[in-house]
């Protein structure tokens, strides 16, 4: 019931603050009133384009969608170990909480899916160290966030990584700010996926009509990656009970949900 009134105050909250849609038609998804290629946003910035993190500089294309500003790419930045990794690179990252592991660091390099990759991305590399570095150039790196309770099998969020880990000016968005992209461009799934992702499912013609460019990037869970090709999923701000809430987008579907396992997920920053 909770859940059912907070998207229906989200709904309200986009239509009235938004002005999406025309009480006339507002079953008519229209991609020129949602996310208008051109003119300028709220911030006075071309309503997309790219921007520069400072920290490494790193160079993001972002997209406007209703009073909104996304990163139209997964984030890239190097955080130490053990909170963030690309796929196929050595890297230290905490275990699941299962009596096997215990939470401790682990180190691995998982090569095992870059001759898949190679093959779908249609790759000229020769080697595993480049198509690694390819693969994560075009998907991000995966990031744990959470730091597990001392005495306990649970684990939250550590928000000092959580406040830090976007560029400068954007943040890591909350679950209702998830709410209010999904309720924009509305429950299409080919309005989110980007053209590339014909690369990792079966050849399909993907509107991408807002730029959002979502790839099925999977997910890094108990020591190797899960659902490549088959789902994107992205980290929130927002906690639950013990967990925090992920974005999903899988198959014909997109969804929030509570995360209920130690996996490493991607990020997309929203402006401030």
């Amino acid at each position: 019931m909770k859940k059912k009134l907070l998207l229906f105050a989200l709904l309200l909250t986009g239509l009235l603050t938004g002005c999406i849609f025309d009480s006339d038609d507002e079953e008519k998804w229209d991609a020129a009133k949602v996310c208008p290629e051109t003119g300028t946003n709220a911030y006075g910035m071309p309503n997309r384009g790219t921007f520069t993190d400072e920290r490494d500089g790193e160079v993001y294309r972002y997209t406007t969608i209703g009073n909104q500003v996304w990163m139209a790419e997964n984030l890239r930045y190097a955080l130490p170990s053990p909170y963030s990794m690309c796929y196929g690179m050595r890297t230290c990252f905490r275990g699941p909480n299962y009596e096997e592991y215990k939470g401790d660091t682990l180190c691995r390099k998982d090569t095992v899916n870059l001759a898949e990759i190679a093959k779908r991305m249609n790759s000229s590399c020769t080697d595993n160290d480049c198509i690694a570095e390819e693969y994560c150039k075009k998907f991000g790196r995966y990031y744990a966030l959470k730091e597990k309770i001392p005495n306990s099998n649970y684990s939250m969020l550590n928000r000092d990584v959580v406040d830090s880990v976007c560029p400068k000016g954007w943040h890591l968005p909350t679950e209702a700010e998830w709410q209010v992209l999904l309720i924009q461009i509305g429950e299409d799934l080919s309005r989110y996926l980007s053209d590339e992702s014909q690369y990792f499912r079966e050849p399909k013609i993907y509107l991408n009509e807002c730029s959002f460019s979502v790839l099925y990037g999977g997910f890094y869970s108990e020591t190797k990656i899960s659902e490549l090709f088959y789902r994107a999923q992205f980290w929130s701000s927002t906690t639950g009970t013990y967990f925090a809430s992920t974005a999903y987008f899988r198959g014909v579907n997109t969804d929030l949900g509570i995360a209920i396992d130690e996996g490493l997920h991607q990020i997309r920053c929203l402006k401030n």
